[in-house]
């Protein structure tokens, strides 16, 4: 789990370095390489991301803490304090900066706190889920394997059918948020009852078979049904095989540290690669994706490492908690969207102390 954090933050960066569409990112044609490695990778991705918030949720549950109020308060300064302040400071960048790949009005900034913008909708959306876990964990409804399906069972349902068209808060989105953080908590909550071989066996014909016929309609305009079926089999199969097989990487580890702080801070380093790589006249594709790839990660990092000495900017731009007395590292209590450090002793960025 500590490599596929790293993992899966990277192939983040590198699908928003290329960019989803010919109008952004790179730019690039629908049939270029450059596209058909953004479609490869697009069902793992940010299921991987989303399950690896749910599996990581399982170490540290509602029940632990003492009270429902005080989970959701930690979620609510987690998730929504830096959407505030960190949307807020993109869309202003976005606003004055000539060259952006989108244009913004200033007259619109209160619409990207309660709608879609830019990636900040996983943030918006997790709070919604969090709220919906709350009312399973109080309900038991995720307390056993049986019904713990069952529910994942009717939220992959309503994900297939492309429900609900509603983008307040990006709630168009929960259902995909939903069905895969539950697999994630139902792979470490069951963990032994479900890793067995057949389990993997089958995940391996699954995966194969759904990445092949994936692979065979590249370029094809294909169904919102039939996308979010090939959402579930290639990022739910993928995500099961990358948690039992996952190869113990140090460097992926080290990265995964700053997940957090790389998730919210990341477009201000791909944009600026972009745009000072262009103001050389430098248009080559692949030294636009490694600068994207090195500013993109590199510049969080290291805001990473120096905002959180202040206790209060820590809270508003990562969500940490004020801790005056320092006794642990901020925001080692928790998180559902963090990761467990290195040596499990607390946590950072998305760190989950175990």
């Amino acid at each position: 789990m500590e490599t596929l954090r790293g993992l899966a933050i990277l192939l983040m960066v590198l699908g928003h370095v290329i960019g989803y569409s010919s109008d952004m990112g790179l730019k690039v044609k629908d049939d270029s390489p450059w596209r058909f490695t953004y479609y490869v990778l697009q069902y793992i991705r940010m299921p991987l991301f989303t399950v690896i918030s749910g599996y990581v949720y399982a170490y540290k549950p509602l029940a632990r803490f003492s009270s429902t109020n005080q989970f959701l308060v930690r979620k609510v300064n987690r998730l929504l304090i830096p959407l505030i302040v960190v949307a807020t400071l993109f869309f202003v960048v976005q606003y004055v900066t000539p060259g952006t790949n989108a244009k913004v009005n200033i007259g619109d900034i209160w619409q990207i706190y309660f709608f879609h913008y830019a990636h900040f909708w996983f943030l918006q959306g997790m709070m919604v889920v969090f709220l919906i876990i709350t009312a399973l964990e109080r309900g038991k409804l995720l307390n056993s394997l049986k019904s713990a399906s069952i529910v994942l069972l009717i939220s992959a349902a309503i994900f297939l059918t492309d429900q609900p068209h509603i983008k307040f808060f990006s709630l168009n989105e929960v259902p995909f948020l939903l069905t895969f953080f539950i697999l994630g908590l139902t792979l470490k909550r069951f963990f032994d009852t479900i890793f067995v071989k057949r389990t993997l066996i089958v995940s391996a014909v699954v995966f194969c078979t759904a990445m092949v016929y994936q692979l065979s309609i590249f370029n094809i305009s294909i169904s919102p049904l039939l996308n979010n079926t090939l959402t579930v089999l290639v990022g739910a199969t993928a995500c099961v095989l990358l948690i039992r097989y996952a190869i113990k990487n140090d460097k992926l580890i080290w990265l995964g540290n700053f997940s957090y702080g790389i998730y919210l801070f990341h477009v201000f380093g791909t944009a600026a690669a972009r745009m000072i790589l262009l103001k050389v006249h430098i248009t080559n594709n692949f030294i636009h994706v490694i600068g994207g790839l090195v500013l993109g990660i590199g510049l969080p990092i290291i805001l990473q490492l120096l905002i959180p000495r202040n206790s209060v900017l820590a809270l508003l731009f990562f969500g940490e908690k004020v801790n005056l007395k320092k006794s642990k590292p901020e925001g080692a209590e928790d998180d559902a969207i963090q990761f467990p450090n290195n040596n499990g002793s607390g946590a950072v960025n998305l760190g989950l102390e175990k």
